[in-house]
């Protein structure tokens, strides 16, 4: 059985780290498009870290300077004394030991302690307390032997810090309702107007860029496990037919037969509708049996199995429908069948190529609707 990758998938309408600097007052932050949903929205910091909503802090920490392993010796350097807090000090005490593992005298620091907790980094021991922000804080008491063996500085308090301020959505009173732009105001001004942030959100469908306001975009996605998503059956034989028929004849310069004069075609003047439809529909019926011949090379000569839903049996049928509410878009509705017999609707909005598209620009022109995804493949 053949398969392609999937490449028509609804598109999320997702803004992925749209790089933004902050206004003059240093608080607030303009997305270029209009935020679809407030749960989606995030924010990082100048390239560096994640600001969520209600502020980025840090914990009280610090790190040794003296790499391990270490001799533990008692009554020499076995004592690490610590006040987290108001609370009252804690005294941590190591056995003896020659050339300790690092892992092992972590664990045994930890399982004494509350409010902090001791980690490694490349060989240096680290100290932090468990929340974050700048009330918390912890102090190394004198006496500290452990602290002095790893390197850490005696009778002295370390605080954690606020990174960045927390944020609001705010929505703009003097834009349209249907595309509501929201400002990201922070409850503090940055320390810099200089700062930027990179904000990741839902964006509505008529201001996405990815697929341009169709709702689909044609590319293929990995998934967790690193693989492409793959059409098989029905699904595979409605992709073929959509990059066969929308494609333009002779823009494969490896297969120049491969494709439709369909988009040229759809733009002929309209009072011209017969004809446009006569050329359409021989255009169709000729790409068509090009396929269905490929696909017969491919079971016969070539000895791959071809399913019978995913084979082109028969084009029933070619219908062209002019929009009534706007007369330069037209409706292409196929209705192929595949070897099963199931009857496979295509359909898509093609529209018109806009006075200054002449020009040469053609950003206004092609597919602005696909239906195909409420295709239900029968059994079989």
């Amino acid at each position: 059985m053949s398969f392609d990758r999937q490449i028509d998938q609804v598109c999320p309408h997702l803004v992925v780290e749209e790089p933004l600097y902050v206004n003059p007052d240093r608080r607030t932050i303009r997305p270029l498009r209009p935020i679809a949903s407030a749960d989606s929205v995030m924010v990082r910091m100048d390239g560096q870290y994640d600001a969520p909503s209600e502020g980025t802090f840090t914990p009280a920490s610090t790190v040794g300077s003296r790499r391990g392993p270490f001799n533990i010796q008692t009554g020499v350097n076995d004592t690490f004394k610590v006040r987290v807090g108001t609370a009252a000090v804690q005294t941590l005490v190591l056995p003896a030991s020659n050339k300790m593992p690092l892992d092992r005298m972590v664990d045994a620091l930890n399982a004494q302690v509350s409010g902090i907790a001791f980690n490694l980094m490349n060989g240096l021991v680290q100290v932090k307390t468990i929340d974050s922000g700048p009330w918390t804080r912890f102090f190394i008491e004198p006496g500290s032997t452990l602290a002095t063996l790893f390197g850490m500085g005696l009778n002295r308090e370390y605080r954690g810090r606020q990174v960045a301020p927390g944020w609001t959505l705010i929505g703009d009173p003097l834009t349209l309702s249907d595309r509501p732009t929201r400002m990201i105001v922070f409850d503090e001004p940055l320390l810099s107007a200089g700062d930027f942030v990179e904000v990741s959100y839902n964006t509505v469908r008529q201001e996405c860029r990815r697929c341009g306001g169709l709702g689909v975009e044609n590319d293929w996605r990995y998934g967790n496990d690193g693989n492409t998503g793959e059409a098989r059956d029905e699904a595979l034989l409605i992709q073929e037919m959509q990059k066969l028929f929308y494609t333009l004849l002779g823009s494969n310069p490896f297969h120049t037969w491969y494709g439709t004069g369909l988009l040229e075609t759809i733009g002929k003047k309209l009072s011209m509708s017969g004809l446009v439809q006569n050329l359409i529909l021989s255009d169709i019926q000729q790409s068509f049996n090009r396929w269905q011949s490929i696909k017969k090379q491919q079971e016969n000569d070539a000895g791959q199995r071809v399913s019978d839903r995913e084979f082109p049996f028969q084009l029933l049928s070619v219908n062209l429908q002019q929009s009534t509410r706007d007369p330069t878009v037209i409706f292409v509705n196929i209705t192929i069948q595949n070897r099963s017999f199931d009857p496979i609707v295509l359909e898509r909005g093609l529209k018109l190529p806009l006075p200054y598209d002449l020009l040469g620009s053609t950003a206004q022109q092609g597919a602005i609707r696909q239906s195909l995804l409420n295709y239900a493949p029968s059994g079989g």
